[in-house]
């Protein structure tokens, strides 16, 4: 037991271990409980990073975007030129895997909450979700994934639609 770093009692557990996961290697996985005031705390951080990287992939149909992956770390940011739309990681980023089309759905619904909070800007809203819905049935756009550790990357279904290079190179 140790000191809780919200209430000070000395009834904190503390547990940290590796674990190897697939995409992005060995993780520390730190977990901690405070018997006295109920705190909890989770995180999962690298112990080791890769070479900064982008990967540029090249949606040219439907099936592209249905049936490649998207494998997402906690430092990776998405943007895809063509549909206007950029994911950035935050302090709290959490890492995903999804797929390409997953992906497109999550930036609808991020655009159906911001039709929501500004509806002055519902035309322009309406004119990116049917971009959007279009190119998730047929494709026709390009999706550009940075990472500063080299942990995120996309998995084509078709390997010619994928290029990986040095971050920092144009």
């Amino acid at each position: 037991m140790t000191r809780c770093p919200v209430c000070g009692a000395e009834a904190f557990s503390y547990t940290e271990f590796l674990y190897e996961t697939p995409y992005f290697g060995n993780v520390v996985v730190s977990t901690g409980f405070c018997r006295s005031c109920g705190y909890r705390f989770f995180d999962v951080d690298y112990a080791e990073s890769g070479n900064p990287t982008r990967v540029i992939f090249k949606a040219e149909n439907g099936e592209d975007v249905s049936k490649s992956l998207v494998v997402r770390s906690k430092t990776g940011s998405i943007k895809s030129p063509d549909l206007g739309f950029s994911l950035e990681p935050g302090p709290q980023a959490e890492p995903f895997v999804t797929t390409v089309e997953g992906l497109l759905y999550r930036a609808l619904d991020y655009a159906e909450s911001l039709k929501a909070l500004e509806p002055e800007s519902a035309r322009r809203v309406d004119e990116f979700i049917e971009e959007v819905q279009r190119a998730i049935d047929s494709g026709g756009f390009t999706l550009i994934v940075e990472d500063p550790l080299g942990k995120s990357v996309i998995i084509p279904r078709r390997p010619e639609t994928v290029r990986i290079e040095p971050l920092g190179s144009t």
